[in-house]
């Protein structure tokens, strides 16, 4: 290196006369400036990113929403292991701080969004855990991490999951959190933890003659709400077919108005209340220009103040050409009793005569087309016989012989 130094010396620091002189010494001290280079960049880049961290460490009770917490905690937790000792400590003496300042910022968020949060935190917290516990061996925030990343499902996520549906108005736009809520609880050792306390509350709640529930069942995804799904299907299902419940109207007028008229009228026909299928015909018989709904009275053997036979008399007689109509009408459950076995045989008489009269007509029709067929097709012979004739005596004519 004397020799190298020497060269430096007499050359005058002339870059191009060191390499040429000294080639392998230039490059060994090029190298060895380079690595210094390179080592104090990454030592002010450390010390700035550690900075940076210790600062956000601090300044985490600052923070207004929870995107700019989640941006701030994933800086922290990834850095935090790479930083030294010092940010370390920082961290384990702000711990309670990181914690509640994340479930405060948590509650201004949807059910569905806290599961999500809950869930992405609680692993976090757990491998930060990993992280500390291997490179640091500090206990203390270790184990802190690791009991706090269980206990933000364990006790907080449950105590939302709680508060939501102990606290919820259920309306169609609510499926979404259920079905994040039961896709979720489905996903713990022990899905009715959860379950249980949801159903319970559904229980409570009225589903003949709440609207909102009922438009909020039928958004329900079974795939994702399976157990909350399959248990408000059935308590649906069952309103319609024991014959005992009160239907709303509100989700009756509901059901018919997005054509599902069918419900309405297997409802009626089979409702066995007589005070409320009474306050229905009030509202429905002869109101709304549908003979089907009209007819699933009629099809109830309940007796309730009726004007049945005046209905069907007025029916007939408005359609007594109608031959698909009288004959509907005739075959309608509940029809026959309300005629009686006198006016029901002349009913049917009625249909045969207008059958008859149909087939005669058809008949009729027949004859006469062939009439005019026949009719046509002798007159294009007569014509046709005519222009023949003419053409024969043309023919006929004699020509004079030449001389």
């Amino acid at each position: 290196m004397d020799n190298f130094f020497k060269i430096v010396k007499e050359s005058n620091f002339n870059l191009t006369t060191i390499f040429q002189e000294a080639p392998n010494e230039s490059l060994l001290i090029l190298f060895i400036f380079a690595l210094i280079l390179i080592s104090l960049v990454f030592f002010v880049r450390h010390s700035i990113i550690k900075a940076k961290v210790i600062k956000d460490i601090l300044s985490i009770n600052e923070l207004k929403t929870f995107d700019e917490y989640i941006e701030k905690i994933d800086f922290i937790i990834e850095q935090t292991p790479k930083r030294g000792v010092k940010a370390v400590e920082t961290l384990s003496k702000n711990r309670d701080k990181v914690l509640s300042k994340a479930i405060t910022l948590l509650n201004d968020l949807q059910i569905k969004e806290k599961i999500n949060n809950y869930q992405y935190l609680s692993d976090n917290f757990l491998m930060l855990s990993t992280n500390i516990k291997n490179k640091y061996k500090n206990e203390t925030l270790s184990n802190f991490l690791k009991d706090k990343s269980l206990e933000l499902l364990n006790v907080n996520l449950y105590s939302q999951i709680e508060i939501y549906y102990k606290n919820t108005h259920f309306n169609e736009k609510e499926f979404n959190n259920i079905n994040a809520i039961v896709s979720y609880a489905n996903k713990q050792d022990n899905p009715w933890l959860i379950l249980d306390g949801l159903i319970d509350t559904f229980k409570k709640l009225s589903f003949s003659y709440n609207l909102e529930l009922f438009k909020f069942i039928e958004k329900l995804e079974k795939e994702k709400s399976k157990q909350i799904y399959e248990f408000c299907k059935d308590k649906i299902d069952n309103l319609f077919t024991s014959r005992k419940d009160e239907i709303s109207v509100n989700i009756l007028d509901y059901l018919y108005e997005k054509e599902e008229k069918e419900k309405v009228y297997d409802y009626i026909k089979t409702l066995e209340l007589q005070s409320y299928l009474q306050q229905l015909y009030y509202l429905y018989f002869d109101k709304k220009q549908d003979l089907d709904l009209d007819l699933s009275f009629i099809a109830n053997p309940i007796e309730i103040q009726n004007d049945y036979k005046n209905y069907i008399d007025n029916s007939l007689t408005s359609n007594w050409r109608d031959e698909k109509h009288i004959e509907y009408v005739s075959r309608a459950k509940g029809v026959l009793e309300v005629l009686g076995h006198e006016e029901f045989r002349s009913l049917i008489e009625r249909v045969d005569r207008i059958k008859t009269d149909i087939e005669n007509n058809k008949k009729i029709e027949e004859a006469l087309k062939i009439a005019k067929r026949a009719e046509s097709i002798a007159i294009e012979a007569k014509s046709f016989n005519q222009n023949s004739s003419k053409k024969n005596k043309t023919e006929l004519v004699v020509q004079p012989k030449a001389d």
